[in-house]
């Protein structure tokens, strides 16, 4: 079965992450825009940028969720720039051992969702801190990234 082709994907950003956005004090851009070959939506709150990113195959939708620093905050977090924008599940899985990434990959509105909420409750797990403006853990993840990427 193909994927759905009709995803509303600003509607879904705003039905899955306004309560997030609005505790934490982000404001989403009322507009998608193309990275090509995705889609992107943008939160800000003064150094943070929250990136929802669609991309898709033939068969499935593949969503992201991505957290990037800048100005002070990012420098403060690490001198690499380069390690500035990391996505969630690279947060949760270098900070938690035990941490399973979900590969399911969704072709339905619903199934994307579902998705989509699966990475809320991991940003709000493993990234609070981040969004309240500490990154004293950055750090650590990126040196957990560069590890990995040696082996």
């Amino acid at each position: 079965m193909p994927k759905d082709p009709n995803i509303r994907f600003l509607n879904l950003v705003h039905q899955v992450f306004d309560p997030v956005c609005t505790k934490y004090g982000f404001i989403i851009q009322e507009e998608e825009k193309w990275i090509q070959p995705e889609k992107a939506v943008f939160a800000r709150k003064g150094d943070i940028e929250l990136e929802f990113r669609l991309g898709s195959s033939s068969l499935f939708w593949d969503f992201s969720l991505e957290i990037k620093l800048s100005g002070a905050l990012g420098e403060k977090a690490t001198s690499d720039p380069k390690y500035r924008g990391l996505g969630v599940a690279a947060i949760a899985g270098c900070l938690d051992p035990n941490y399973k990434k979900n590969l399911k990959a969704p072709q339905t509105e619903d199934e994307l969702r579902r998705k989509m909420e699966s990475d809320k409750d991991e940003l709000l797990k493993y990234c609070e801190d981040i969004l309240l403006g500490n990154v004293s853990n950055w750090q650590k993840v990126v040196d957990c990234l560069k590890a990995k990427s040696r082996k």
